[in-house]
């Protein structure tokens, strides 16, 4: 069980029949398919909406992600602007920081308490290489950190300096799934947890062996749209200390709740919750053949240890208190890293947020609603609307290539470390990451 769900309710719902005809039916009860249900409300408070849950509320990413709500893309301006104007990349970047905003509105409109604090973001390099990726790769929103500016914030064991934007807050994402979930259920909607939901061949619903009846169908699954070329799961594993008395933070810093990651290539992520822990995640598991999904590769003791051990590396005082959590969860990544929101008139289907969904997720669900609502908006104009990416390889090719992606950044980190200059091996994984 993640920390987040260690610390909330998970409520029962209470539904209409299923058998009946809706306006529209929500396959996902994540983050995706919730945000699509109340913006869809929020346009029409009379559309009859259906969410449709295999397990419970908020159990996949959206119950066990890192907790940061910031306004990352997973792709850079550079790569978007072949494809898109100057002028909708900007409104993209300015409709996710507004997106932040809107969230902790909603959460205090709502009473609900899922610790949503806006302290932003640093990405802390400790080492040369690092250093100067950062100041070569710096993006507007952010302004450069000195050494001494950095400490100011955190006490990070060999931080060099470091990259900082206000445009990011912390949250304990399984409150907000379950607010939102409840929100959503005094306002008409239907949510049916513990059912199985699948698609036929022309993208009706069926539940059991029964078509259900709707005017528009979205799917809202991310990483459980498993086993296929369009997208693979990538593995996000996570580990939490006990409440760390006010001396350590004294020590540490980050008295703002500021989100924070090393600047690796290997992905690291890290917040201060409300109750003074540490929640410390990254990525580094194994890829599995086929794109399978699988509840074991989210909860692999190895790289639990691992994270640990960079825990206290950063922050040797670690080494007196005890983890006492453990988790994982899966991430949709498309060949580009690109994310998709794409409605035909009739069938919908959203994602591929690469580990950035909390608010990702919020906009590109506003987006969809009003595609299936047929109005066109600042938000039906961004890069994700209608995006197809290429496929994935073939296996063997996709077990090779990911896995070895994964090894080459481990690498990558370790040349950096010693050499003090950007990886060479990085450069070999431009045409396997796509990035």
């Amino acid at each position: 069980m993640s920390l987040w769900w260690s610390l909330t309710d998970h409520p029962e719902f209470a539904t209409k029949p299923l058998d009946q005809s809706w306006d529209v039916v929500i396959v996902g009860g994540g983050f995706s398919g919730l945000w699509c249900a109340h913006h869809l409300n929020t346009i029409n408070p009379d559309l009859k909406i259906a969410v449709i849950e295999q397990s419970t509320v908020g159990s996949g990413a959206s119950g066990r992600n890192g907790g940061w709500a910031s306004a990352l893309y997973p792709i850079n301006d550079d790569k978007m602007i072949s494809h898109f104007s100057a002028e909708i990349i900007a409104s993209l970047h300015t409709q996710l920081r507004e997106s932040i905003d809107e969230i902790g509105e909603f959460a205090r409109s709502q009473d609900i308490d899922c610790d949503f604090h806006k302290g932003g973001s640093l990405q802390i390099a400790r080492n040369a290489a690092q250093m100067s990726r950062l100041r070569d790769g710096l993006e507007d929103g952010y302004i450069l950190l000195d050494e001494s500016q950095t400490r100011a914030k955190i006490n990070m064991n060999g931080a060099i300096g470091a990259a900082f934007t206000p445009h990011c807050a912390v949250i304990n994402p399984a409150a907000l799934i379950v607010g939102l979930a409840l929100s959503l259920e005094r306002r008409g909607i239907s949510i049916f947890e513990n059912t199985t939901a699948t698609f036929s061949a022309d993208n009706q619903v069926i539940v059991g062996d029964r078509f259900i009846a709707a005017n528009a169908v979205v799917r809202a699954i991310e990483a459980y749209h498993a086993n296929t070329r369009e997208q693979l799961p990538i593995y996000s594993l996570m580990v939490a200390t006990q409440p760390l008395p006010d001396h350590v933070f004294d020590e540490i810093g980050i008295a703002n709740r500021e989100t924070f990651a090393e600047n690796a290539h290997l992905v690291t992520y890290a917040q201060r919750t409300a109750d003074n822990r540490l929640a410390i995640g990254g990525r580094g598991a194994p890829y599995i053949w086929g794109s399978r999904r699988s509840d074991a590769n989210e909860s692999l003791a190895g790289m639990h240890e691992q994270i640990r051990v960079m825990a206290r590396r950063w922050f040797p005082i670690l080494r007196d208190y005890e983890f006492t959590h453990a988790w994982g969860g899966a991430v949709a990544v498309t060949r580009d890293w690109a994310a998709y929101v794409r409605f035909d008139g009739k069938y919908g289907e959203l994602g591929g947020y690469a580990g950035d969904g909390v608010t990702l997720a919020y906009l590109a669900a506003a987006a969809m609603a009003d595609l299936v609502t047929h109005k066109e908006t600042r938000r039906t104009k961004l890069p994700f609307i209608q995006w197809r990416s290429r496929l994935w390889e073939p296996e063997p090719l996709r077990w090779l290539g990911v896995n070895a992606a994964i090894k080459l950044s481990e690498a990558a980190d370790t040349e950096e470390r010693v050499t003090g200059r950007p990886s060479i091996l990085m450069k070999l994984l431009a045409p396997i990451t796509g990035q």
